[in-house]
C-alpha cells in the first residue's frame, strides 16, 4: 500500500513539473498496445483460415436454419470424402452441445453417405 501511494505521489509531482513527458510516455505506451492487439488480431486471422476440417465447418453454423447439407455437399464436391466415423462423431459432438437439428441432419446423411458415395 505504501508503495503505490509512493507511486502515486511520485507520478502526480513529475506530472506536475513536466505534463509534456507524462501525456508523451503515456500516448507511446497506449500505441504500442495498439500494435501488440493489431499484431495479435491478424495472427488469429490467419490461424482460424489454417484449421479447416468439416467438424469446424459444420460447427461454425451457429444458426438452426443454415444446413448442413449444403456443407457437406460442398465438401464432397472439393473431392474430399467423408468416412463414416467422422459422421457419427461430428452428430455426437453436435448432440452434447445441444444442436439437436444439425445432429438429425448428419445422422440421417448416413444411409444416403453409404449409397451415394460421401464415404470413401
Amino acid at each position: 500500500m505504501a508503495a503505490a501511494r509512493f507511486l502515486f505521489h511520485t507520478l502526480t509531482r513529475n506530472g506536475v513539473r513536466g505534463s509534456r513527458t507524462l501525456s508523451r510516455s503515456i500516448s507511446s505506451s497506449i500505441e504500442a498496445v495498439k500494435e501488440e492487439s493489431v499484431a495479435a488480431a491478424q495472427e488469429e486471422t490467419v490461424v482460424e483460415y489454417v484449421e479447416d476440417d468439416l467438424k469446424s465447418r459444420i460447427f461454425r453454423l451457429r444458426l438452426p436454419k443454415r444446413s448442413v447439407t449444403n456443407v457437406l455437399e460442398k465438401w464432397v464436391g472439393e473431392g474430399r470424402a467423408i468416412p463414416l466415423s467422422d459422421l457419427r462423431s461430428i452428430s455426437r459432438d453436435l448432440r452434447r452441445s445441444r444442436r439437436f437439428k444439425h445432429a438429425l441432419e448428419v445422422s440421417n446423411l448416413y444411409p444416403l453417405s453409404i449409397r451415394s458415395g460421401f464415404v470413401p
